[in-house]
């Protein structure tokens, strides 16, 4: 049934899956690294790609992390620079508004992978084979007894069922003529 979620998923949704938060921080120190041999000058916004992808394989925790500690790590590398207050201090004031902004698109693809991961749950919870009787159409639930499917399909989603009789069934049951066919 994954092949089947698999061949339908969009080709812009990234991937599924987890993956340790150290292969995103190595990926901010490596951009932080290069800012700084840069100047402090090149790579400002780049880290919100190893932020946005920390939201997504690995949690709201580590993007709100790094969201955060990068832009601390580059006012460190900008109070060592040896250059004019003023730079410093305009410089510091972008990292800090380029900062809160990587915050927010990493608050924003967490909540997206959330919502996805949810709905693959729902989705392989919906999906599958049921084991049905062929006369009643009971179903076998997890534990092996047999139930009913309205039940069965209650309990496992938010679908209420109302019933009532299909003409057939009502003439079968009540009559051709009968003023149950359409209550």
């Amino acid at each position: 049934m994954a092949n089947v979620l698999e061949s339908v998923r969009p080709w812009w949704l990234l991937p599924p899956g987890r993956i340790h938060p150290a292969w995103w921080v190595a990926a901010c120190a490596g951009i932080l690294w290069s800012d700084y041999l840069g100047g402090l000058e090149y790579f400002p916004l780049l880290y919100a790609v190893p932020v946005a992808l920390a939201a997504w394989y690995s949690g709201r925790g580590t993007a709100m992390a790094l969201a955060v500690a990068v832009p601390v790590a580059r006012l460190v590398f900008l109070l060592e620079l040896p250059s004019q207050a003023g730079l410093v201090s305009s410089l510091g004031l972008t990292t800090i508004a380029r900062g809160i902004v990587v915050f927010f698109i990493g608050l924003w693809f967490a909540r997206l992978s959330e919502v996805e991961h949810a709905l693959d749950r729902r989705v392989q919870v919906l999906e599958g084979m049921l084991p049905i009787c062929s006369f009643c159409k009971s179903i076998r639930n997890e534990s092996g007894e047999w139930e009913r499917l309205d039940t069965y399909i209650s309990r496992k989603s938010e679908v209420q069922f109302t019933h009532g009789f299909c003409p057939s069934c009502g003439a079968v049951h009540y009559g051709a003529g009968s003023d149950m066919l359409n209550p």
